[in-house]
């Protein structure tokens, strides 16, 4: 391949789509794509083999066979503190555990590799996307198919001693024993999460497409109680953390007629009193597809102009 420039290729991976993009150090996106998830990590084929032939047609196509000054890719998944290993991606079983990615694809690529968690790149767009970058603490919560949560502690994102802070999705609820896909049971994202919803519109809504379940039914008990949940879980947070602004976002806030008020009301209802309720400042992130790519480049170039940044 030819010479690498300055933009860098981000790539946000989830259970449906994988989406790439080139990003620039002025966040600016350009080569858009989408492709199905299941295409490159199918059955029968070493997924780093397949991985790799995808940034390489990308690449041939979008850049002339050049490559890009990095790679970044966001996995719905746990990874390693030291951001090389893709641990665990319950949700999305073609990839494997204990995946060391970073190492495997630098030597296939001869260029960067950066890997981190989804949603960090997803709070990282939402921070320079909401004006953020001068506030302390900035919590994020994603309802999506499952609850995902990134932590921001002056200006960096919070990892934690293994690498994997920052899931509210597998916080345990008293008296739920349903099984997570994590192993566990009871954590909280089998009760208010896309996995969740399907199950509630199984038992109670049948002849409704999921689609429609906000639009049709969110006056209905199941419904508000659902809602109910997912607030649960945000204060939660905002009770751990006290931040100066929590990001709220996923598909699940996206469906159609989702009710905002029901979920704010809900939030300041479980919200410590006095503080943080007093407050609270709530953010929403705007509906993208391309949020997660550009975010994974603004990480990129962060570990190109800091290494010691994870």
């Amino acid at each position: 391949m030819k010479q690498k420039n300055e933009e860098v290729l981000g790539i946000d991976i989830g259970g449906t789509h994988m989406r790439f993009g080139l990003v620039n150090n002025g966040c600016n996106l350009r080569c858009f794509e989408s492709i199905s998830t299941r295409e490159v990590f199918q059955p029968g084929y070493a997924p780093i083999v397949r991985l790799t032939e995808c940034i390489q047609n990308y690449c041939d196509k979008n850049m002339q066979g050049a490559l890009p000054a990095a790679v970044s890719i966001g996995f719905p998944s746990t990874i390693s503190k030291d951001r090389m290993v893709v641990m665990q991606t319950p949700n999305i079983p073609c990839i494997p555990d204990d995946f060391p990615i970073v190492e495997e694809l630098q030597a296939r690529l001869h260029i960067p590799v950066f890997i981190n968690r989804d949603v960090n790149y997803l709070l990282l767009f939402d921070q320079q996307d909401l004006a953020l970058q001068d506030r302390d603490c900035v919590v994020a919560v994603y309802f999506g198919t499952g609850i995902g949560n990134a932590v921001l502690l002056n200006g960096k994102l919070l990892l934690g001693r293994n690498g994997v802070a920052a899931e509210l999705g597998h916080v345990p609820i008293y008296g739920n024993d349903r099984l997570c896909g994590c192993g566990n049971k009871g954590c909280i994202e089998t009760l208010v999460s896309g996995i969740a919803m399907e199950k509630l519109q199984e038992q109670n809504f049948a002849d409704t497409h999921i689609s429609q379940l906000f639009a049709l039914h969110r006056n209905s008990l199941p419904m508000r109680q659902f809602v109910e949940g997912m607030a649960e879980a945000v204060a939660t947070e905002i009770n751990l953390f006290d931040p100066d602004c929590v990001v709220l976002g996923g598909g699940l806030l996206q469906m159609e007629g989702f009710p905002y008020d029901a979920l704010e009301l809900a939030i300041h209802e479980h919200t410590r009193k006095p503080y943080p309720e007093k407050n609270l400042k709530i953010s929403y992130s705007r509906p993208n597809q391309k949020n997660g790519v550009i975010g994974a480049g603004i990480y990129a170039h962060k570990r190109l102009a800091d290494a010691s940044y994870l």
